[in-house]
């Protein structure tokens, strides 16, 4: 799961720069894909899904080799679905906030993970705990066994805990909370934590200076991409994009050093020198002139994988605004907390 995460963040962010900032040496191919992002860009809303085009032997056959890389990891990778919708007030190039959507399912019509954040200023999350406790782990596996039994023995204990605690036993139970940020914020921060994460730590990247990151590392990466039709193939056309992995890298890290010191710690521009001389080549799809998918062999990004390993991300406009969800109960830090205590003192009676 961190192999197909992480390339999936990396390849969206690759291909997305990649195709929407082509130059004028590649006006034919380049103009289609350029528009068919703009045109994506003028809708008020959208929807990204991630997914590897692969079926589990096929996945299994490409990574029987890695460490610790089960069948039942590749089963899992096989019917890993992820989305994320987006959507504004305004058309999505020119707004200022937004709402996000992002759920994360197993092929089934439950989801695992479900999390909208509205403008940034209240968050709503939804979660499968049990199922995702078990997402990629060994049948056979006595630890993975373990786990699982102490976390339905958490569960049964959480179920016997008074109405007061209603807010914990419906995020343990999988159904809808809401999470205030700054609350948890200024909660971590009484308790001598960092509120990192929360939206209000004063580490985090201004908004100008995040627009000027993305800008330099898109114009970076699609300053050295080239584009080629590919012809028609199930009802949309094709363009093959190429980016030079090694070239591209130290374009990245040269746009990146104005801004080394507003970086995450640990990670350093210079790094990327290490970036292997290869080519790196996307699939492109476009339905009546509109941006539909980016597919890309994963293994491309990796020695160790043995065959094919195509990751596609689907694009969709004209998605749903997202909303708040109905019925969602307020989740305090403060209930957590109190839950915790409860729980490890197997009391479950506290005052309700």
């Amino acid at each position: 799961m961190r192999k197909g995460a992480a390339a999936a963040g990396c390849v969206a962010f690759i291909a997305t720069a990649a195709v929407s900032c082509g130059t004028v040496a590649n006006l034919s191919a380049g103009a289609k894909v350029q528009q068919a992002f703009a045109k994506l860009g003028e809708q008020k809303a959208m929807t990204m899904t991630v997914g590897f085009d692969g079926t589990e032997a096929q996945i299994w056959s490409a990574l029987k080799g890695e460490d610790d890389f089960t069948h039942d990891n590749a089963k899992m990778l096989a019917d890993l679905d992820v989305s994320m919708s987006v959507s504004s007030d305004q058309v999505l190039t020119k707004a200022k906030d937004g709402s996000v959507a992002v759920t994360v399912s197993t092929g089934g019509d439950t989801s695992l993970l479900e999390v909208r954040s509205l403008n940034g200023r209240k968050l709503y999350v939804k979660a499968d705990l049990k199922q995702l406790m078990t997402l990629g782990a060994s049948a056979g596996d006595a630890e993975s066994k373990a786990d699982l039994k102490e976390f339905q023995s958490m569960l049964d204990q959480a179920d016997k805990l008074p109405s007061s605690y209603k807010s914990v036993k419906n995020l343990l139970g999988g159904k809808w909370v809401s999470i205030d940020p700054d609350s948890f914020g200024e909660f971590a921060k009484e308790f001598g934590g960092s509120d990192t994460g929360t939206g209000t730590s004063t580490d985090a990247l201004d908004p100008k200076t995040q627009q000027a990151i993305v800008k330099a590392v898109a114009k970076a990466i699609g300053s050295n991409a080239t584009f080629k039709d590919a012809g028609s193939k199930n009802g949309a056309d094709h363009v093959t994009v190429t980016v030079p992995a090694a070239k591209t890298a130290d374009a990245i890290a040269k746009a990146l050093k104005p801004y080394k010191d507003d970086l995450p710690d640990g990670f350093d521009p210079a790094d990327l020198k290490d970036v292997p001389k290869k080519n790196i080549t996307l699939d492109v799809a476009l339905k009546d002139g509109a941006l539909s998918g980016i597919t890309v062999d994963v293994a491309q990004f990796d020695k160790g994988v043995k065959g094919r390993l195509p990751l596609t991300i689907g694009f969709g406009a004209d998605a749903k605004p997202v909303r708040a969800p109905a019925g969602a109960t307020v989740l305090n830090p403060q209930d957590i907390m109190g839950a915790m205590m409860a729980l490890m003192t197997d009391s479950g009676s506290a005052p309700s």
